[in-house]
């Protein structure tokens, strides 16, 4: 959008706000909504298309969801709904669903789920601790593993999910990270990386990120660049080179320094990091960065990485 004419430019921006107003239950004035009117069928229309032209209606699991891309791509015309639940319980645990639904949870529990939060788990939010799930979808057991069963269901049939959560005020339960993932910085406070990961990947310049910080005395950011952007970047900027070669530059540094302070403003300070290392080669499944469910294998990573790490200390 940000190569289109002024007036295609500004009508998709304002079609997406007044796209938001109407969804949280505002009246539109005429001229708003003659602008949301016309960025449907102008703009709106065109991005439904690429779907196909059919897709109404998408269920969002597996991996966290930014509350940001979910609200966007609802308010361009595919209503998205949100849910959780882990194999070991038959259908979902909870989730969101036409009337009852907010941005940035995973909804509510299906009848007969009970979920309980475990605040002996500490996790960096105070309302934060492991969520418990019950409900006659839960299943018995592993299969012939009778003491990892021991430690994953409860005596009273409780499973621990190993996810870190809350429940608030109206029910609505949302997911801020992963116990085995979360981690103590030296000054005693936890961080749980994945929120903050997902909204720095919101940068058009961030392709991938891991945040590390395990018994240090603050956090530091491992980013993969989106090279594509980068460039474009530098030959706007009047830089030369390209690839890797970019990633030195010191427009190009305080580029990113200006991203992760951006969509990092809505974190703890000790949550954001104070230094980074840059990277061109995406992680993936082939050089084995990533699980076959394209989720971070941190471990991995960060002894790839651990010298670019070190640095960042020193």
């Amino acid at each position: 959008m940000q190569e289109k004419p002024g007036f295609i430019r500004s009508l998709f921006y304002g079609g997406l706000k007044q796209a938001k107003r109407e969804r949280e239950g505002e009246t539109l004035g005429f001229l708003d909504n003659l602008t949301l009117t016309l960025a449907r069928k102008i703009i709106f229309k065109k991005v439904l298309n690429r779907f196909g032209g059919n897709l109404r209606i998408a269920i969002s699991g597996a991996s966290a969801l930014s509350p940001e891309v979910a609200e966007f791509v609802n308010d361009i015309g595919i209503s998205i709904y949100e849910g959780y639940g882990l194999s070991e319980n038959t259908a979902a645990l909870s989730v969101n669903y036409p009337g009852v639904r907010r941005f940035g949870s995973v909804g509510k529990p299906l009848p007969g789920v009970r979920i309980e939060i475990d605040k002996s788990v500490e996790g960096s939010k105070e309302e934060d601790g492991e969520v418990i799930a019950y409900g006659e979808n839960i299943m018995l057991g592993y299969h012939n593993l009778p003491e990892k069963t021991k430690e994953s269901i409860n005596d009273d049939g409780g499973l621990r999910t190993g996810d870190l959560g809350h429940l608030d005020a109206d029910g609505y339960l949302y997911i801020t990270g992963r116990v085995k993932e979360q981690y103590k910085l030296e000054n005693g406070k936890y961080v749980a990386p994945a929120p903050l990961e997902e909204s720095l990947k919101l940068s058009a310049y961030i392709d991938q990120v891991m945040l590390y910080g395990f018994n240090r005395p603050h956090n530091v950011a491992v980013i993969v660049a989106a090279m594509p952007a980068v460039e474009k970047f530098a030959e706007e900027k009047g830089i030369s080179g390209r690839g890797e070669s970019l990633l030195g530059d010191p427009l190009v540094r305080e580029l990113f320094q200006k991203q992760l302070e951006h969509y990092g403003k809505d974190f703890k300070s000790f949550e954001r990091p104070q230094n980074f290392a840059l990277l061109s080669e995406e992680w993936g499944i082939d050089n084995g960065l990533l699980t076959p469910t394209l989720k971070l294998k941190r471990e991995v990573v960060e002894d790839q990485f651990r010298s670019q790490i070190e640095s960042l200390y020193s």
